[in-house]
Protein backbone atom coordinates (compact mmCIF):
# COMPACT_ATOMS: atom_id res chain seq x y z
CA UNK A 1 0.00 0.00 0.00
CA UNK A 2 1.10 3.60 -0.58
CA UNK A 3 2.61 5.35 2.54
CA UNK A 4 -0.33 6.81 4.19
CA UNK A 5 -2.84 5.02 2.86
CA UNK A 6 -4.95 3.62 5.98
CA UNK A 7 -7.71 0.56 5.76
CA UNK A 8 -9.01 0.29 8.93
CA UNK A 9 -9.71 3.15 11.43
CA UNK A 10 -6.04 3.49 13.49
CA UNK A 11 -4.99 5.83 16.19
CA UNK A 12 -1.51 6.69 16.28
CA UNK A 13 0.48 8.22 19.16
CA UNK A 14 3.94 9.73 19.55
CA UNK A 15 5.69 9.51 22.70
CA UNK A 16 8.39 11.09 23.83
CA UNK A 17 10.66 9.10 26.96
CA UNK A 18 14.11 8.68 27.96
CA UNK A 19 13.49 4.99 28.75
CA UNK A 20 14.84 2.22 26.17
CA UNK A 21 13.55 -0.59 25.09
CA UNK A 22 9.97 -2.34 25.23
CA UNK A 23 7.56 -0.73 27.65
CA UNK A 24 3.93 -1.65 28.38
CA UNK A 25 1.44 0.94 28.39
CA UNK A 26 -1.54 1.79 29.55
CA UNK A 27 -4.06 4.18 28.16
CA UNK A 28 -7.30 5.84 28.89
CA UNK A 29 -10.03 8.00 26.84
CA UNK A 30 -13.48 9.46 27.48
CA UNK A 31 -15.88 8.54 24.94
CA UNK A 32 -18.69 10.09 23.98
CA UNK A 33 -22.61 8.09 23.08
CA UNK A 34 -22.19 5.92 26.53
CA UNK A 35 -25.14 6.72 28.90
CA UNK A 36 -27.10 4.91 31.24
CA UNK A 37 -30.20 5.58 33.64
CA UNK A 38 -31.74 3.87 36.72
CA UNK A 39 -34.79 2.17 36.06
CA UNK A 40 -37.48 0.70 39.30
CA UNK A 41 -39.95 -2.07 38.76
CA UNK A 42 -42.10 -2.29 42.16
CA UNK A 43 -44.63 -5.26 42.94
CA UNK A 44 -47.49 -3.97 45.75
CA UNK A 45 -48.75 -6.83 47.47
CA UNK A 46 -52.06 -7.96 48.25
CA UNK A 47 -52.90 -6.52 51.42
CA UNK A 48 -51.15 -3.44 50.28
CA UNK A 49 -48.15 -3.59 53.14
CA UNK A 50 -45.42 -5.06 50.71
CA UNK A 51 -43.07 -3.84 48.47
CA UNK A 52 -41.25 -6.30 46.15
CA UNK A 53 -38.77 -3.51 44.29
CA UNK A 54 -36.47 -4.30 41.38
CA UNK A 55 -33.80 -2.24 39.83
CA UNK A 56 -32.22 -1.73 36.83
CA UNK A 57 -29.80 -0.07 34.90
CA UNK A 58 -30.18 0.79 31.51
CA UNK A 59 -27.69 1.38 29.78
CA UNK A 60 -27.19 3.62 26.07
CA UNK A 61 -24.14 2.51 23.86
CA UNK A 62 -23.63 4.68 20.95
CA UNK A 63 -20.78 5.16 20.77
CA UNK A 64 -19.83 3.17 17.04
CA UNK A 65 -18.12 0.25 18.83
CA UNK A 66 -18.72 -2.66 20.79
CA UNK A 67 -17.00 -3.70 24.26
CA UNK A 68 -16.49 -7.07 24.80
CA UNK A 69 -16.33 -8.89 28.38
CA UNK A 70 -15.55 -5.12 29.89
CA UNK A 71 -15.37 -3.97 33.20
CA UNK A 72 -18.24 -1.97 34.00
CA UNK A 73 -18.25 0.96 36.75
CA UNK A 74 -21.83 3.55 36.85
CA UNK A 75 -21.06 6.58 38.55
CA UNK A 76 -24.33 8.18 40.18
CA UNK A 77 -24.45 12.04 41.42
CA UNK A 78 -24.10 15.51 40.04
CA UNK A 79 -21.40 15.43 37.64
CA UNK A 80 -20.27 18.80 36.17
CA UNK A 81 -19.79 18.21 32.44
CA UNK A 82 -18.80 21.18 29.58
CA UNK A 83 -21.40 21.35 27.06
CA UNK A 84 -21.21 19.38 24.30
CA UNK A 85 -20.90 20.77 20.35
CA UNK A 86 -23.95 19.72 18.49
CA UNK A 87 -24.25 15.75 17.10
CA UNK A 88 -25.99 14.36 14.83
CA UNK A 89 -29.09 12.07 15.64
CA UNK A 90 -28.39 8.39 15.93
CA UNK A 91 -30.97 5.64 15.51
CA UNK A 92 -32.66 4.17 18.27
CA UNK A 93 -30.75 0.63 19.03
CA UNK A 94 -32.20 -2.89 20.47
CA UNK A 95 -33.22 -3.81 23.92
CA UNK A 96 -31.37 -6.77 25.84
CA UNK A 97 -31.50 -8.08 28.96
CA UNK A 98 -29.36 -9.53 31.93
CA UNK A 99 -30.50 -12.02 34.10
CA UNK A 100 -31.10 -10.93 37.12
CA UNK A 101 -28.46 -12.14 39.57
CA UNK A 102 -25.81 -10.77 41.48
CA UNK A 103 -26.40 -7.02 40.50
CA UNK A 104 -23.63 -4.20 41.32
CA UNK A 105 -21.69 -3.57 44.17
CA UNK A 106 -21.92 -0.50 45.60
CA UNK A 107 -19.25 1.95 47.52
CA UNK A 108 -18.98 5.80 47.86
CA UNK A 109 -16.65 7.17 45.07
CA UNK A 110 -15.57 10.97 45.82
CA UNK A 111 -18.66 12.79 46.14
CA UNK A 112 -20.52 10.56 44.22
CA UNK A 113 -21.10 6.72 44.33
CA UNK A 114 -20.21 3.94 42.36
CA UNK A 115 -21.72 0.66 41.28
CA UNK A 116 -19.41 -1.87 39.68
CA UNK A 117 -20.59 -5.40 37.76
CA UNK A 118 -18.66 -7.86 39.31
CA UNK A 119 -18.87 -9.52 36.26
CA UNK A 120 -17.78 -8.98 33.08
CA UNK A 121 -20.19 -7.68 30.89
CA UNK A 122 -20.88 -6.91 26.39
CA UNK A 123 -21.92 -3.55 25.45
CA UNK A 124 -22.44 -3.56 21.66
CA UNK A 125 -23.14 -0.96 19.70
CA UNK A 126 -26.57 0.68 19.33
CA UNK A 127 -27.80 -1.52 21.88
CA UNK A 128 -29.33 -0.63 25.22
CA UNK A 129 -28.55 -3.27 27.84
CA UNK A 130 -30.53 -4.09 31.24
CA UNK A 131 -28.71 -5.00 33.73
CA UNK A 132 -29.79 -5.69 37.13
CA UNK A 133 -29.00 -2.97 40.08
CA UNK A 134 -29.55 -5.21 43.10
CA UNK A 135 -31.16 -8.60 44.34
CA UNK A 136 -34.93 -8.12 44.56
CA UNK A 137 -35.79 -6.75 47.95
CA UNK A 138 -38.82 -6.68 50.03
CA UNK A 139 -40.12 -3.72 52.59
CA UNK A 140 -42.78 -2.71 54.38
CA UNK A 141 -44.93 0.36 53.34
CA UNK A 142 -47.40 2.42 54.02
CA UNK A 143 -49.96 4.22 51.47
CA UNK A 144 -50.84 7.85 52.27
CA UNK A 145 -53.35 10.84 50.61
CA UNK A 146 -51.46 14.06 50.00
CA UNK A 147 -54.05 16.94 48.71
CA UNK A 148 -52.09 19.86 47.03
CA UNK A 149 -54.78 22.89 45.68
CA UNK A 150 -52.14 24.50 43.69
CA UNK A 151 -51.36 21.01 41.87
CA UNK A 152 -54.53 19.80 41.59
CA UNK A 153 -57.76 21.71 42.76
CA UNK A 154 -60.30 18.61 42.56
CA UNK A 155 -57.83 15.80 43.44
CA UNK A 156 -56.31 13.86 46.06
CA UNK A 157 -52.89 12.00 45.34
CA UNK A 158 -51.68 8.36 46.51
CA UNK A 159 -48.17 7.86 47.78
CA UNK A 160 -46.34 4.64 48.54
CA UNK A 161 -43.98 5.33 51.41
CA UNK A 162 -41.18 3.24 52.91
CA UNK A 163 -37.66 3.46 54.25
CA UNK A 164 -33.99 2.73 52.29
CA UNK A 165 -32.89 0.82 55.46
CA UNK A 166 -31.18 -2.65 55.71
CA UNK A 167 -33.86 -3.17 58.16
CA UNK A 168 -36.81 -2.64 56.55
CA UNK A 169 -35.40 -4.57 53.61
CA UNK A 170 -33.00 -2.24 51.23
CA UNK A 171 -30.38 -0.23 52.61
CA UNK A 172 -28.21 0.58 49.32
CA UNK A 173 -28.11 3.96 47.79
CA UNK A 174 -30.55 4.10 45.28
CA UNK A 175 -29.51 6.26 41.96
CA UNK A 176 -32.22 8.58 40.96
CA UNK A 177 -34.43 6.94 38.19
CA UNK A 178 -37.92 5.87 37.13
CA UNK A 179 -40.38 4.38 39.56
CA UNK A 180 -43.35 1.83 37.81
CA UNK A 181 -45.58 0.15 40.53
CA UNK A 182 -47.63 -2.82 39.62
CA UNK A 183 -50.17 -5.05 41.50
CA UNK A 184 -51.73 -8.37 40.46
CA UNK A 185 -55.20 -8.89 40.13
CA UNK A 186 -56.90 -12.29 41.77
CA UNK A 187 -55.98 -13.83 37.88
CA UNK A 188 -52.61 -12.82 38.38
CA UNK A 189 -52.33 -10.28 36.00
CA UNK A 190 -49.55 -6.95 36.91
CA UNK A 191 -51.68 -3.55 36.70
CA UNK A 192 -50.03 -0.48 36.36
CA UNK A 193 -50.86 1.67 39.23
CA UNK A 194 -48.74 4.56 38.33
CA UNK A 195 -45.43 6.01 38.46
CA UNK A 196 -43.07 8.17 39.35
CA UNK A 197 -39.34 9.53 39.39
CA UNK A 198 -37.45 9.19 42.24
CA UNK A 199 -34.03 11.57 43.24
CA UNK A 200 -30.97 9.73 44.59
CA UNK A 201 -31.83 8.18 47.62
CA UNK A 202 -29.14 7.96 50.48
CA UNK A 203 -29.36 5.16 53.20
CA UNK A 204 -31.96 4.84 56.01
CA UNK A 205 -33.67 8.13 54.22
CA UNK A 206 -37.78 7.85 53.43
CA UNK A 207 -38.70 7.64 49.54
CA UNK A 208 -42.58 9.16 48.69
CA UNK A 209 -43.40 7.89 45.23
CA UNK A 210 -46.47 9.29 44.08
CA UNK A 211 -48.40 7.01 42.13
CA UNK A 212 -51.83 8.62 41.25
CA UNK A 213 -55.18 10.44 42.20
CA UNK A 214 -57.38 8.27 45.02
CA UNK A 215 -61.05 8.07 42.84
CA UNK A 216 -62.82 7.78 45.91
CA UNK A 217 -61.67 10.78 47.42
CA UNK A 218 -62.50 13.93 46.36
CA UNK A 219 -61.19 17.54 47.36
CA UNK A 220 -62.16 21.64 47.22
CA UNK A 221 -60.64 24.63 48.33
CA UNK A 222 -62.90 27.70 48.56
CA UNK A 223 -61.55 31.38 49.40
CA UNK A 224 -64.75 31.82 51.53
CA UNK A 225 -64.21 35.60 51.67
CA UNK A 226 -61.41 38.59 52.04
CA UNK A 227 -61.14 41.85 53.58
CA UNK A 228 -58.53 44.57 53.21
CA UNK A 229 -57.70 45.56 57.29
CA UNK A 230 -55.62 48.51 55.85
CA UNK A 231 -52.90 49.57 52.88
CA UNK A 232 -50.67 46.97 53.91
CA UNK A 233 -52.48 44.25 55.84
CA UNK A 234 -55.42 41.97 54.21
CA UNK A 235 -57.24 39.07 55.57
CA UNK A 236 -58.39 36.04 53.65
CA UNK A 237 -60.79 32.73 54.83
CA UNK A 238 -60.08 29.99 53.36
CA UNK A 239 -61.97 26.30 53.38
CA UNK A 240 -61.36 22.89 52.47
CA UNK A 241 -63.79 20.30 52.27
CA UNK A 242 -62.53 15.99 51.88
CA UNK A 243 -64.64 13.81 50.69
CA UNK A 244 -64.31 9.95 51.75
CA UNK A 245 -66.30 7.45 49.51
CA UNK A 246 -64.06 4.66 51.04
CA UNK A 247 -65.93 2.16 53.24
CA UNK A 248 -62.21 2.80 55.61
CA UNK A 249 -61.40 5.99 57.42
CA UNK A 250 -58.28 7.76 55.62
CA UNK A 251 -56.12 10.73 56.83
CA UNK A 252 -55.36 13.54 54.48
CA UNK A 253 -51.92 15.18 54.55
CA UNK A 254 -53.14 19.29 53.19
CA UNK A 255 -50.56 21.13 51.70
CA UNK A 256 -51.26 25.02 51.33
CA UNK A 257 -48.84 27.26 49.45
CA UNK A 258 -49.18 30.26 50.89
CA UNK A 259 -46.34 33.41 49.88
CA UNK A 260 -45.18 36.50 50.91
CA UNK A 261 -45.31 37.57 54.86
CA UNK A 262 -48.41 35.71 56.26
CA UNK A 263 -49.51 33.89 59.82
CA UNK A 264 -52.24 31.69 60.76
CA UNK A 265 -54.86 34.15 63.08
CA UNK A 266 -57.84 30.96 63.52
CA UNK A 267 -58.32 27.62 62.49
CA UNK A 268 -60.38 24.73 63.39
CA UNK A 269 -57.77 22.33 62.87
CA UNK A 270 -54.11 22.05 64.08
CA UNK A 271 -51.57 22.79 61.65
CA UNK A 272 -47.86 23.15 61.02
CA UNK A 273 -45.57 25.69 59.46
CA UNK A 274 -43.33 23.29 57.17
CA UNK A 275 -41.72 26.48 55.76
CA UNK A 276 -41.98 29.93 54.90
CA UNK A 277 -44.41 29.10 52.20
CA UNK A 278 -46.52 26.12 53.10
CA UNK A 279 -49.24 25.35 55.55
CA UNK A 280 -49.87 21.40 56.93
CA UNK A 281 -53.00 20.30 58.33
CA UNK A 282 -53.19 16.28 59.03
CA UNK A 283 -57.29 15.35 58.22
CA UNK A 284 -58.86 12.51 59.68
CA UNK A 285 -61.82 11.69 57.17
CA UNK A 286 -63.88 8.80 58.42
CA UNK A 287 -65.40 6.28 55.89
CA UNK A 288 -68.27 7.80 53.53
CA UNK A 289 -67.82 11.44 55.33
CA UNK A 290 -67.20 14.89 54.74
CA UNK A 291 -64.12 17.53 56.66
CA UNK A 292 -63.73 20.11 56.33
CA UNK A 293 -60.60 22.53 56.95
CA UNK A 294 -61.37 26.86 57.96
CA UNK A 295 -58.65 28.66 58.48
CA UNK A 296 -58.29 32.77 58.05
CA UNK A 297 -54.80 34.01 57.12
CA UNK A 298 -53.47 37.31 56.96
CA UNK A 299 -50.88 39.10 54.49
CA UNK A 300 -48.93 42.10 55.65
CA UNK A 301 -47.12 43.89 52.24
CA UNK A 302 -43.85 45.57 53.12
Amino acid sequence: LPDGLITRPTLFWEYNSDYAGELDCKVGYQTAGMSWSAEYVGLLSSDEKKLDLSGWASINNVCGKTFNDATLKLIAGDIHRAAPAPRPRVAKGMLAAEAAYAGFEEKAFFEYHMYTLPRKATLKNKETKQISLFEPAQTGVTKGFIYRPHKNATKVEVALKFTNSESAGLGMPLPAGRVRLFKADDDGSMILLGEDRIDHTPKNEELDIMVGYAFDITAKETLVNQRQISSKVDERDFSIELSNRKKEAVTVKVEKKLYGFWEVIKSNLEYEKKDANTLVFEVPVGADETAKVEFTVRFTRR
